[in-house]
């Protein structure tokens, strides 16, 4: 018992130990206690390449459209999957000689969020995108799939004229934060999320720094500018 409440301090440090913890516990009492906490980040989308044209020429990333047979592979429930494409969300999905490896979604001006009551408004809109859900399957992890769809992504973001990519990342996710580390990505922002079934409370680091949400039409809103990067 006591290693179990040490772990997560040495894994996650002090303040985010604590955090764990204490979601840990809520979630413990109800699946509607929750305390998610988020870093918001942002990465520049170069058009330089990610892998030699050697190490591609058997990968493809094609557009996953509502129908497709590839979304019932997906880990996500229907219902998640039918609300993105409501606001317009767009798939990359990554195939490796046919293969599907894995995916990743993407939202244009704006992403209203499914994991709390919050809408993320891009700025500069035109040159922005909110990334999310970039996931591989389990056999493809060790592989060259994680570079590869972003590599892909790369290209067809360049060819819209998109300049930054945000995305929002718990914690707690060690393993994602590793693997953006060398992309580039700086960190915009934090916010804490306190889930109490109907009602959820905001604190961020971005204005309007707190929030309260009642209903989902009273949704918390965050602008998300890549000031980190344009500082660098």
């Amino acid at each position: 018992m006591l290693q179990k409440l040490i772990s997560p301090f040495k894994e996650f440090g002090s303040f985010g130990g604590a955090q764990y913890l204490i979601d840990r516990a809520l979630s413990s009492i109800s699946p509607n206690l929750r305390l998610f906490s988020y870093d918001l980040m942002v990465q520049p989308i170069s058009d330089k390449p990610l892998l030699p044209v050697s190490l591609t020429k058997f990968l493809d990333l094609r557009e996953i459209k509502r129908g497709d047979s590839e979304l019932g592979l997906m880990p996500v429930p229907a219902e998640i999957i039918e609300f993105r494409f409501k606001q317009k969300a767009l798939c990359l999905g990554l195939f490796q000689k046919g293969k599907f490896v894995g995916y990743m979604w993407f939202c244009f001006e704006v992403y209203v969020e499914d994991e709390v009551r919050c809408t993320y408004l891009l700025n500069p809109k035109q040159k922005s995108v909110f990334d999310f859900d970039l996931y591989l399957f389990p056999e493809h992890r060790l592989g060259l799939g994680f570079l590869g769809l972003w590599a892909g992504a790369n290209k067809f973001l360049v060819k819209r004229g998109i300049h930054y990519s945000f995305s929002r990342l718990t914690r707690f996710n060690l393993a994602s934060r590793k693997a953006h580390d060398h992309l580039g990505w700086k960190q915009v922002g934090q916010a804490y999320f306190l889930k109490m079934w109907c009602v959820e409370c905001m604190i961020s680091t971005i204005s309007p720094y707190i929030g309260v949400s009642l209903r989902n039409s009273g949704r918390n809103r965050l602008e998300l500018c890549p000031d980190a990067l344009l500082q660098t």
